[in-house]
């Protein structure tokens, strides 16, 4: 294992110990639930949206490592996001996520870029965009978001 393959597992596996914005918050604007079915995946997204602004992104839910550690990823990325601010992060990390796309990365992700690792096993894939897609589902007023 190279030395930032490394560093990409340990931040990942941080990230899954100690998760940065999880369990249900007092109060949200919106909320949707990711399923991931083939893995067992499951995320509870909920938001605080206030004048355009993602002024809170919480989740809850049990999962994998790799998904626990996304969402955790993306809460602090996402907090005082405009909604298109973070529309806009959302399709550069689905681009950073597809696996025809090689030495992808986008400075604006993050630490959410070290996620770019699983591309080395596709079926993860889901698991790490599932509550991206759950977000979005969120702000579009949809309960539901699946990564099948």
């Amino acid at each position: 294992m190279s030395d930032l393959d490394q560093l990409y597992k340990e931040t990942i596996l941080a990230h899954n110990r100690n998760p940065h914005n999880y369990g249900k918050p007092e109060a949200w604007t919106h909320h949707a639930e990711g399923v991931n079915a083939m893995c067992g995946d499951l995320v509870q997204i909920y938001l605080s949206i206030e004048a355009d602004r993602l002024k809170s992104v919480h989740y809850a839910g049990e999962s994998c490592a790799i998904s626990m550690a996304s969402a955790s990823m993306m809460t602090e990325l996402s907090e005082g996001l405009s909604v298109s601010e973070w529309r806009l992060r959302f399709e550069q990390f689905k681009q950073l996520m597809n696996i025809n796309n090689h030495d992808c990365t986008y400075e604006e992700l993050g630490q959410a870029n070290t996620l770019v690792t699983v591309k080395k096993f596709p079926s993860r894939i889901k698991s790490a965009t599932l509550c991206w897609y759950a977000v979005d589902a969120a702000i579009r007023g949809l309960p539901t978001a699946t990564t099948e």
